[in-house]
Order: C-alpha cells, then sequence, then structure tokens
C-alpha cells in the first residue's frame, strides 16, 4: 500500500508520463461539427457572431473561434467541413514533404484510413512514410529521396470505396495496433499463462511471449485468435462502414477533396503537427515485440463469417431504437419521475433540462423549488435558455460555459 522512493545517482529528475489512446471522436459527431463549421463559413462575419453566441459562447470564445476560421481560410482558401476536405502540402525543416488531410470525421474513421494511405504512399515512393491520425486528420511525412518526382498528390488518400475494406484488412496485420490487441485478445483466452498462478507477469514478459505466440499463429489462417483480433481491431476499435460511407461521398460527388501548397503549415496544420511530435517523440519507447509487425495470411471464408456482411444498423429494428431513446430519455410514463428524489434522478442522469423538459418527464414545479432551497440543484442559462441542473454539475458547467 505504499511506494518507496530514492534518488537515482548520476540521474536527472524526470517526469512519469503515461502515453495511452484516447477514445476517438465518432462519425456522427464529425459530421456534425462539419456542417457546423460550413455553416459558419458561409454566413457574414456579424451573423456567423451571433450564430456561435446562441450556440452557447461567451465574447472572447466567438471572438476566437471566429478568428481560427478566418486565419485557416486565409492560409489555404477552404475551411475544411463535412463536405469538404482538404489535402494541404508543404516542407518541413528538413525540406521534406508533410500531407495533411484536413477532416473532421474523427480518429475512428482516420485511423484505418492513414493505414490504406501509408500503403499506397509506401508502394508509390518505396519507403515508409510516418503517419499520425487524431480526430482533426492525418498527418504523414514522405522523405525527400532526392530524385526529381512529382510532390505527393491528393489522389494518395482516395480508394475505391468497394476494395478500401479490403485494403486496411491486409494492412492491419503489420500495425502496432494489432500486436497489442493480439496480446489482450490471447491473455483473455488464457494463452499466456503465468509460472506461478498467485503472482502477476510483468507486461514486458506478456510482450514477449505474445510476440512469439503471434510468430506461430500467423502461419494458420484459421487461428481463432487471430482472427478475433482482426474482428476487434475492424469493429471495436476502427469504424470502417464509415470509411466506406465517405469514399463512397467522394466518388460520386456529395463532398470534394480539395489540394493547396503553402509555403508554411495552415492553423489547423500546427495543431495536427503538435500531435505528431508528440506521437514520434517517444517512438523508441515502443515495446520492440509490438513494433515487429506480423505477415498475416487470413482464412477470408471464416473471417468474413465472424464479421458478417450486415451492417449493424441494417439488423437494428428502427422502432425498436426509437423506444429505447425514449427510456434512457426517461419519457414514458413509467419511467417519469415520482418524488423530490425522482427529480433530483433526472438532472443528474440527463444533464441540464429546462422546466418544460422536466414536466415531460413528470417533474413538478414545487420539487425543483424544493431541490433549489436544498442546494441540490441550480439554475442556468444556456443558450439563451434557463435550465435546471444538478449541483454536481456546477463546476463542469463552470470550467466549460463560463456560467457564473
Amino acid at each position: 500500500d505504499r511506494v518507496l522512493v530514492s534518488p537515482a545517482p548520476g540521474r536527472p529528475g524526470k517526469l512519469p508520463f503515461w502515453h495511452g489512446d484516447a477514445p476517438g471522436r465518432p462519425a456522427e459527431l464529425g459530421r456534425a461539427l462539419g456542417e457546423f463549421s460550413r455553416e459558419l463559413s458561409a454566413l457574414p462575419p456579424e451573423r456567423a457572431r451571433e450564430r456561435v453566441r446562441a450556440a452557447g459562447l461567451d465574447e472572447w470564445a466567438a471572438d476566437n473561434l471566429l478568428a481560427y476560421l478566418a486565419e485557416q481560410r486565409e492560409a489555404t482558401g477552404y475551411v475544411p467541413d463535412d463536405r469538404t476536405l482538404v489535402v494541404e502540402r508543404f516542407r518541413d525543416e528538413l525540406g521534406d514533404w508533410r500531407l495533411v488531410v484536413h477532416s473532421p470525421y474523427g480518429a475512428l474513421v482516420h485511423a484505418p484510413w492513414v493505414l490504406a494511405t501509408a500503403s499506397r504512399l509506401r508502394a508509390r515512393y518505396g519507403v515508409d512514410a510516418q503517419a499520425v491520425h487524431s480526430d482533426d486528420g492525418i498527418v504523414l511525412r514522405v522523405p525527400d529521396t532526392g530524385e526529381a518526382v512529382a510532390p505527393p498528390a491528393g489522389d494518395l488518400a482516395v480508394f475505391d470505396p468497394d476494395e478500401i475494406e479490403q485494403i486496411v484488412t491486409d494492412e492491419l496485420g503489420g500495425s502496432a495496433l494489432f500486436a497489442s490487441r493480439f496480446r489482450e485478445c490471447a491473455a483473455r483466452a488464457l494463452l499466456l499463462p503465468r509460472h506461478r498462478p498467485g503472482k502477476r507477469m510483468p507486461l514486458w514478459q506478456q510482450r514477449q511471449r505474445a510476440a512469439q505466440l503471434l510468430s506461430v499463429a500467423s502461419k494458420y489462417p484459421s487461428f481463432p485468435i487471430v482472427l478475433e483480433t482482426v474482428r476487434e481491431c475492424l469493429q471495436d476499435v476502427f469504424d470502417v462502414p464509415g470509411l466506406v460511407t465517405l469514399m463512397r461521398d467522394l466518388a460520386g460527388r456529395k463532398a470534394r477533396l480539395v489540394e493547396v501548397e503553402t509555403p508554411m503549415p495552415s492553423p489547423y496544420a500546427r495543431s495536427l503537427l503538435f500531435s505528431y511530435v508528440g506521437a514520434f517523440m517517444y517512438e523508441g519507447d515502443a515495446p520492440l515485440a509490438e513494433r515487429r509487425a506480423q505477415a498475416l495470411a487470413l482464412d477470408s471464408t471464416l473471417l468474413a463469417e465472424l464479421l458478417g456482411q450486415a451492417n449493424l444498423r441494417e439488423l437494428l429494428d428502427p422502432e425498436v431504437v426509437t423506444e429505447a431513446s425514449r427510456e434512457l430519455q426517461r419519457l414514458p410514463s413509467s419511467r417519469h419521475a415520482r418524488d423530490v428524489e425522482g427529480a433530483a434522478d433526472l438532472l443528474r442522469e440527463l444533464g441540464p433540462l429546462a422546466t418544460s423538459e422536466l414536466a415531460e418527464r413528470g417533474a413538478s414545479p414545487r420539487w425543483l423549488a424544493e431541490l433549489e432551497e436544498s442546494h441540490r440543484a441550480i439554475r442556468v442559462r444556456i443558450a439563451g435558455e434557463e435550465r435546471w441542473a444538478a449541483i454536481e454539475d456546477a463546476g463542469r458547467l463552470r470550467d466549460a460555459l463560463g456560467v457564473p
């Protein structure tokens, strides 16, 4: 229950850090953000200011957001949105090309997209391109080989919608993500036994054993843990259907991809380059067992049966989805608040609600007044509308919206 720390002579002090994967932005939220950016870009300055103020931003936040969009438009001529993806290229300090794909669709879509793009770069230029993805786009570095070749073009990021899923599946086995997920799947399947059952196995030993197991399992296309790892990556980590939809929109002219060449990174690109530096600053700390990618020979028939051909959205009854949404929102009469405690539960579970929204869920104004008198609920104004919020959310609302 204690951690004893002693100084290490001759070694400078270092702060500990943990580098983990954050949950990515869903494609639906990315599309909404892109639509909001497109709406602001089409409005004159005063109307745009009114729009962001109506969305809940204070004067300073509105000025910063509009200035950020204006600087991006001045640098590239475009503001990325849900219908316009921007491919920006420029040279870095070493003279190598940087290719930045600005897209709002989130890391769940960009993660498989960067695998396919890096594969095409490797095939075209014969070098391994360093690539990083985030919620706001993709950054790729193409080394300057000294030969008279054309700079990287935007077509590197455009794929046939019917082929992109197979390309991602083929490239997945050579990624560090696959190696780490394989280790987790093998541990859950009890394929990494401990020497002493009552003692935990160090993580570096788990990585070594998983790498040895993967080197053997990769020779058998129908090995269940390999198939489960592929399924987990393609369905739980990646949003491959979202990527396919995006490629179809590009092919069908519902969305466009524009190319720009700039003398220096744009404001959007600078924020992406910051995450790029952070990703490769600790590249040497990556576990060796997870950097050694294994070429996999997968049984396509078994994999198709495991993944399924139908989209999950097609398997769900829309009426059931609507009913489940109403249940979660506490709208059916059986889920209404019955007393003061029920009204407090509504605010705690659903967040800030207007008086009319609380009335739809069975909460009376007298209960709300009692909660306010007992300092269990507060009134806040969000986007010009008065709402009730649980006292536990006061700090979050103050930090996020600047509500006093």
